[in-house]
């Protein structure tokens, strides 16, 4: 398969077709995963060989649903299935596949997903990659042009997330800093935020594994979006710190609580919960945690930063 033939098929993607509910008619779910792939392939963070929907692949799609007006993400395993009618995406069950708006009722019948090795190949190319991009952005295809211009500015700041995500790595060989150099990080920058956040939110849900680190909840949509957050230990509008030793992962209770001081941790990673937390309902949602420890990610590396936990504990916690 030549790039001219790739083209051709990208053009052609078999979709549903519905002037109702779609901008221009036709059902971007395709599109989003191809394009999805092909910046986590530009980064290195997907294997096209052995495809697995992880954390890089559920926050790529759910970063680019976002930037449409569309009332929420629609479901990845809609094109994870669906594509293999279009002659590039190969599929194969573990056991006769039964039909499923799960994404993990699909991975449990999934034993490999892999892109065509022709296409892989034309990805190799950064010319032919971006020439992919344009075909599945073009007028006339799967999105309006005002929807085109926004995913073109969603993909830059993705492709800087993912240089600034290779930053936060490196952070990890070295001794934790309290605070980072603001110049550095562009803190007061908001087109720079939309470029931090998604590094720190895939580095920290991943050492976590996507569960809250106080009570080991771990939720998601159907298409496989997580609820759960990625919080900072030392606020960053202060320490401008998006060291994964700087990050928690927690459910958006635990974050609320965590944030005011309500909950914290000591240096051993034992939680405290504040007396001011007078209505505990249902019983025990917050208080039966204090004291146990909080659940760290498996790499110690990536456990958090002791001098972190303390600050936090001396000057958030009440």
């Amino acid at each position: 398969m030549d790039i001219d033939e790739l083209q051709d098929k990208l053009r052609n993607l078999r979709v549903d077709r519905n002037q109702s509910r779609y901008t221009v008619g036709k059902a971007p779910h395709k599109a989003f995963l191809l394009l999805s792939l092909t910046i986590l392939d530009r980064h290195g963070k997907v294997d096209l060989d052995d495809l697995r929907p992880d954390i890089y692949l559920k926050q790529t799609w759910d970063d680019l649903w976002s930037v449409l007006d569309y009332p929420q993400p629609g479901s990845i395993t809609q094109p994870l299935f669906h594509m293999r009618s279009d002659g590039f995406w190969n599929l194969q069950f573990s056991r006769p596949y039964t039909r499923t708006s799960s994404l993990k009722a699909f991975q449990e019948q999934l034993e490999r997903a892999s892109l065509d090795e022709g296409f892989q190949d034309i990805l190799k190319d950064q010319d032919a990659r971006n020439q992919v991009i344009n075909t599945l952005l073009q007028e006339g295809g799967y999105f309006s042009p005002d929807e085109s211009q926004r995913l073109r500015e969603r993909l830059e700041e993705l492709d800087d997330s993912f240089v600034y995500e290779e930053r936060l790595v490196d952070e990890l060989k070295k001794e934790f800093q309290m605070s980072w150099d603001v110049d550095l990080v562009a803190a007061k920058s908001v087109p720079m935020a939309a470029k931090r956040d998604p590094a720190f939110r895939r580095l920290v849900l991943n050492a976590y594994e996507e569960t809250c680190a106080v009570c080991g909840m771990r939720i998601a949509t159907s298409s496989g979006v997580t609820v759960i957050d990625a919080a900072h230990i030392l606020p960053f509008n202060r320490f401008h710190n998006d060291d994964v030793r700087n990050g928690l992962s927690l459910c958006k209770t635990h974050h609320w609580l965590f944030d005011r001081g309500l909950l914290s941790a000591d240096e051993s990673y034992r939680i405290l919960v504040s007396d001011d937390v007078e209505q505990d309902w249902p019983r025990g949602v917050v208080r039966s945690h204090h004291r146990k420890k909080l659940l760290l990610p498996q790499c110690p590396e990536e456990h958090p930063s002791e001098l972190a936990m303390r600050w936090h504990s001396e000057n958030v916690f009440r």
